[in-house]
């Protein structure tokens, strides 16, 4: 019998036990049978719904339940959203488990290696910074081009663009998710790079230093695709994983729709 316990355990047996994390089990019992599994970016209330429907008993999610980095859910209490959340995860006794720093902790970065496979750029990235990408010298490039490829590969109709979208690409960042201003600005200034690719920014902190930067005349631009899609082919990593650890297991992957649209 495999159970919620051993693949956990085959989640974090590549790092070994984290001191701090957020990687814990939000629901469910340890020692759980496992049939089926969900692989999500999201635990969004209909993707839980799709899984307790569909016989799944334990989801791996890659971002929080309540809507929070810690998942603290006494600051919601009484809120008719968390509420009935929580009381459909309660009733279908399904388990949930939070994956985001282990896989992040992967060496080479899970949800990265998941990332430039579904873009297919892996050829493109550097062996010691797999974040650094170089395009070769046949290939012409803008950042319009790359906008393009983006939309095609993950599926997105709308992104967000600082700086000239006609500026030539030939080394570019990949930085998923949200790491931060500090994180993005300390890129774009020590990479030689003309491009950075992120999850999500804050407006005032790398949307202005591009703009800045374009200003004084440098090649500097930068594409906010959505922290949604910025990572969630990464989790494919994780399907993968699963599936070949205990190919006895069914596991499945829920795309969840945007939350947000643009209209």
């Amino acid at each position: 019998m495999i159970t919620v316990e051993m693949v956990l355990d085959r989640l974090i047996e590549p790092v070994g036990q984290l001191e701090k994390t957020v990687d814990t089990l939000k629901s469910g019992r340890m020692d759980a049978e496992v049939r089926k599994v969900a692989v999500v970016f999201m635990t969004t209330y209909a993707a839980i719904k799709q899984a307790v429907e569909t016989g799944v008993d334990l989801i791996i999610t890659h971002e929080p339940t309540y809507y929070n980095h810690l998942d603290e859910g006494e600051w919601l209490s009484g809120d008719p959203v968390y509420e009935k959340k929580r009381a459909l995860i309660k009733e279908s006794g399904i388990a949930i488990f939070r994956l985001h720093d282990y896989v992040h902790s992967y060496r080479p970065d899970g949800i990265q290696v998941g990332m430039l496979k579904q873009l297919e750029w892996e050829s493109y990235a550097s062996p010691e910074n797999m974040k650094l990408l170089i395009l070769p010298p046949d290939e012409v490039h803008t950042v319009r081009t790359i906008v393009a490829h983006l939309k095609s590969k993950l599926g997105i109709e709308h992104m967000l663009v600082a700086g000239d979208p006609d500026l030539s690409v030939k080394r570019m960042g990949l930085l998923p998710g949200a790491s931060g201003g500090h994180s993005h600005i300390k890129f774009l200034g020590s990479q030689d790079i003309e491009l950075l690719i992120v999850g999500e920014a804050n407006e005032w902190e790398t949307n202005e230093y591009v703009r800045d930067a374009a200003d004084m005349g440098l090649a500097k631009a930068l594409i906010v695709t959505g922290h949604q899609k910025s990572e969630e082919a990464g989790m494919q990593t994780v399907v993968e994983m699963v599936r070949e650890a205990f190919p006895e297991v069914q596991v499945t992957f829920i795309e969840c729709p945007l939350a947000v649209q643009r209209i």
